[in-house]
C-alpha cells in the first residue's frame, strides 16, 4: 500500500511538473513571439522615419526633408524649455535622425525675426524625443557656415530672408553642376548671398555619390556658387556640414 501511495505522488508530480514546463515554454514563445512582432513593427517605424540613406555616426538621412506638423510639435515643445517660447527660429528642413534612447532630430531653422541689420542667422537645432514621447532641446550649431557668427558685415554674406527654393534657384544650381560627375546635389535651403561683381550664393545641399559602384551614403555640404554678371554659373567652393552632436 505504501509502495501504491509513492507510484501515485511520483506520477501526480511528474504530471504537474510536465504541465508546469508546457505552460513556461507557452508563454516563453508566446513572449518571444510578441518581441519579435513588436521589433519588426520597430524596424518598419523606423524605416518610415528615417530612409535607406545612412550618414556616419549612426545619423539617417530621410528622402523627404519636409518638415511635418509632427515635427514642428516636436521642435516647438523642445525650443520652449531653451528660450521659454520656441518661437524664434522655425524648422525648414528635416536633415537627419538618430535612434537612440528615443530619436534624435536634427533641423535646418530659419529666424522667425528680424535684427537692425536684417534676418538673424540660420541655425541647424538638434533636439531629442525620449522614450516616453518628451522633447528637450540638445544643441543648436550657429556656425556652420558664417565665420563672423552670422553677423551681416559691408561686403560680407547676407542671410537669406527666405530659405525656399525657387526656380532662379534651381536654375542657378543646373548651370552650375551640368558638368559636375561623381556626385548629385539636391538643394535643400538657401543660405545666403553676397554682391560682388555678380552674386555669390551659398546653397544647403544633400550630396549623393553618382559613380556606379560607390555606398549610397548620402552628406550634406553648403555649395558656393558663383554668378556673374552674364548669368553664367560655377562652383567656388564646397562645404562639408558636419551633423552629429558632441
Amino acid at each position: 500500500m505504501k509502495n501504491l501511495t509513492i507510484k501515485i505522488l511520483t506520477v501526480g508530480l511528474t504530471a504537474v511538473l510536465f504541465t508546469g514546463c508546457l505552460t513556461a515554454c507557452s508563454a516563453s514563445a508566446k513572449g518571444a513571439e510578441m518581441n519579435n512582432a513588436a521589433k519588426i513593427e520597430q524596424n518598419e517605424a523606423n524605416k518610415e522615419l528615417t530612409g535607406p540613406q545612412v550618414t556616419v555616426g549612426g545619423w539617417n538621412v530621410p528622402e523627404s526633408h519636409e518638415v511635418t506638423e509632427e515635427h514642428k510639435k516636436i521642435y516647438k515643445n523642445a525650443c520652449s524649455k531653451y528660450d521659454g517660447t520656441g518661437s524664434s527660429h522655425e524648422p525648414v528642413a528635416l536633415l537627419a535622425t538618430q535612434l537612440v534612447a528615443g530619436t534624435n532630430y536634427c533641423f535646418y531653422c530659419q529666424s522667425t525675426v528680424k535684427s537692425s541689420s536684417g534676418p538673424l542667422s540660420p541655425v541647424i537645432m538638434y533636439v531629442n524625443v525620449n522614450p516616453s514621447g518628451e522633447a528637450d532641446f540638445i544643441k543648436t550649431d550657429r556656425d556652420f557656415f558664417y565665420d563672423n557668427k552670422g553677423e551681416v558685415v559691408p561686403g560680407g554674406w547676407e542671410n537669406a530672408a527666405d530659405p525656399s527654393i525657387t526656380e532662379d534657384i534651381k536654375k542657378i544650381m543646373s548651370k552650375a553642376t551640368e558638368t559636375i560627375t561623381g556626385e548629385e546635389y539636391e538643394p535643400v535651403a538657401y543660405i545666403a548671398s553676397q554682391v560682388v561683381a555678380g552674386k555669390n550664393h551659398a546653397i544647403l545641399c544633400k550630396a549623393t555619390p553618382s559613380t556606379k559602384g560607390l555606398s549610397n551614403e548620402a552628406k550634406y555640404v553648403i555649395l558656393t556658387i558663383y554668378e556673374n554678371l552674364d548669368g553664367k554659373c560655377e562652383i567656388t567652393k564646397t562645404t562639408n556640414v558636419s551633423i552629429g552632436i558632441q
